[in-house]
């Protein structure tokens, strides 16, 4: 999609996730491993109910749904949504589980190894907190978010011989305090990037939803 062109077709398709079809996403096995990463690139870029769409999608317990698998009281994933499923031995469901990781959390490779990393949650208006760590060849990365009031801290760790860069949902650097480690590098979409060196960082982004 040209680029002048995609913040149209991000919208209509959360319009069709949350108006159409009730907060699901009715994809298959290609699908299923795209949708939630576009979800949130459209939230990164300012798209208006992006990150609200991906999270009732992950939340659902209504068919078609993960949720609906569990209330079947399945531990694994389906070959299909339906409940006549034969197998459910399907990683190529799975691409909700690295959601939860590269966006949700928001930990994401820059560089192979992790020798660069990228910290970019999404968040949704529906919840208050996620956290994740990976355990990587450098050492261990985490990223943690929480909301309270109308305030979002964000805790990331980057581990020796790293460097990184933070995205915040924010538009002005004056509503973000940062810490005097890291460099404001300049917007990215709907976020402000700062860049960091390996420690542990600590940012609050005040005046969000």
């Amino acid at each position: 999609m040209p680029d002048d062109r995609r913040a149209g077709l991000q919208a209509k398709l959360v319009e069709d996730i949350m108006k159409t079809r009730g907060g699901h996403a009715e994809v298959g096995i290609a699908g299923s491993r795209w949708i939630l990463p576009v979800l949130s690139q459209a939230a990164d870029e300012g798209v208006s109910g992006a990150a609200d769409a991906a999270y009732a999608v992950v939340s659902q317990t209504t068919y078609p749904s993960y949720g609906y698998w569990v209330k079947l009281g399945w531990t694994s994933l389906g070959e299909y949504w339906e409940r006549s499923s034969r197998t459910r031995s399907h990683h190529m469901f799975g691409g909700a589980g690295q959601w939860f990781y590269e966006h949700l959390a928001g930990i994401r490779p820059l560089e192979p190894g992790y020798k660069r990393i990228a910290f970019g949650p999404t968040v949704p208006a529906g919840l208050e907190h996620a956290e994740a760590a990976y355990d990587s060849v450098r050492g261990r990365i985490a990223c943690s978010w929480r909301k309270s009031g109308a305030s979002l801290t964000l805790e990331v760790t980057a581990p020796p011989n790293t460097a990184g860069l933070v995205y915040l949902p924010a538009a002005d650097p004056r509503s973000v305090v940062a810490p005097s480690t890291a460099k404001y590098v300049g917007k990215q979409g709907a976020r402000l990037v700062y860049e960091i060196d390996s420690g542990n960082h600590r940012f609050t982004v005040k005046g969000t939803n």
